[in-house]
């Protein structure tokens, strides 16, 4: 299955006059599951088509992957009235089923009817205490509620189980940054480091937070992240090359010139800065009048330029 083939029988079904065909809705479908595709309106729509037209070609089992799957999409759609029907059928054929109260909880919460979903999660969580997908909603519900510290406890409630998911973790990093707290971001960071040690974008989120919070060792350690940053993008993150260029602006003692660290002070930067001269030279020669008195500034140990 590919992106191709999704865009293939898309385009078949926008082309389609009238109804559509059946394995062309069914197809489509199961592309977007398996790609993890998000395009709710659409899928609400063309799983609307089918579940009216052609129930009878599917199986069982899918019948009602279709019903959970077209259900979800609608309450992203805000199609509330359409989502209720679907999850009714659900309830219908699955009746007190986790998946069917989850969904209500979810129809509930896309309703703003929080206290009403809330009593469907923990419904859930007080049979099934790790189920995934409840403990997710938890979050979700604390974060529409507009309650980032509830929301940070019920996202670290469901990492003690789910501690893999790396999504979770930039999440959690996400909350930690709206109330303040750079340490616990920072934590987040360094895990999603170990687990993706190739991904450039945590070493310099991470490097910001380290600057942010700022003192010797932090500019030093986030200039260090900056600088693996920069080589894991073969000189093209722009952010990590201000970034060692604003840490070098605050690393003032002085220490042997054979240092490593010293050599890191001294050549980094120049290498930074040429590195950005040559981009902005090559991608923006236009924004050259206001890059190089930044660079300037920089360089002659003014952080606050960046």
């Amino acid at each position: 299955m590919s992106e191709l083939e999704l865009e293939e029988v898309e385009r078949s079904l926008r082309n389609a006059k009238g109804v559509p065909a059946a394995d062309k809705l069914i197809k489509y479908l199961r592309l977007v599951r398996e790609l993890h595709v998000r395009d709710s309106p659409t899928v609400a729509r063309y799983g609307n088509i089918l579940l009216r037209h052609y129930k009878s070609h599917l199986s069982e089992e899918e019948l009602w992957l279709v019903h959970e799957q077209v259900a979800v999409a609608a309450l992203d759609a805000h199609a509330l009235p359409f989502a209720a029907s679907v999850i009714k059928a659900i309830n219908r054929r699955f009746p007190d089923s986790v998946r069917a109260r989850r969904l209500q909880g979810m129809y509930f919460e896309a309703a703003g009817d929080f206290p009403r979903a809330e009593e469907m999660y923990r419904d859930v969580l007080a049979t099934h205490p790790n189920n995934e997908m409840a403990l997710k909603r938890m979050v979700s519900l604390e974060r529409s509620r507009g309650n980032p510290a509830a929301a940070i406890e019920a996202l670290r409630r469901y990492l003690d189980t789910f501690g893999n998911d790396k999504d979770g973790w930039e999440e959690l990093a996400e909350l930690y940054l709206e109330v303040l707290n750079y340490r616990q971001a920072a934590y987040c960071y360094e895990e999603l480091i170990m687990m993706n040690p190739g991904n450039s974008s945590f070493y310099t989120r991470y490097a910001d937070v380290l600057y942010t919070i700022g003192g010797a060792t932090n500019y030093k350690t986030a200039r260090s992240y900056y600088a693996k940053a920069i080589e894991l993008t073969a000189g093209g993150s722009l952010r990590a090359l201000f970034g060692v260029l604003a840490c070098a602006a605050h690393i003032t003692d002085k220490v042997a010139l054979q240092d490593a660290r010293s050599r890191a002070q001294i050549e980094l930067p120049e290498a930074s800065t040429q590195a950005l001269l040559r981009i902005y030279r090559t991608h923006a020669p236009d924004k050259l009048p206001f890059v190089e008195p930044l660079l300037a500034k920089l360089a002659a140990g003014q952080p606050g330029a960046q």
